[in-house]
């Protein structure tokens, strides 16, 4: 069984396991990466990416 590994920065790495949601590892990803964070453009408080509701950005994700 394939698990999704979402990646996210604060003070230390963290590193969340997800069930597969798709048999694509970018598919799978973006969803779940959709479903705990927002969006945000680059502004003079707080650089673009993906941002969970406590702050924490997502770095990346990866399948294994």
């Amino acid at each position: 069984m394939k698990i999704l590994v979402i990646i996210l920065l604060g003070t230390n790495l963290n590193y969340l396991h997800y069930p597969m949601k798709y048999e694509d590892c970018f598919d799978s990803g973006m969803f779940v990466i959709n479903e705990i964070a927002k969006y945000h453009d680059h502004t003079e408080e707080k650089r673009q990416g993906y941002y969970t509701k406590n702050g924490r950005l997502v770095v990346g994700h990866y399948c294994k």
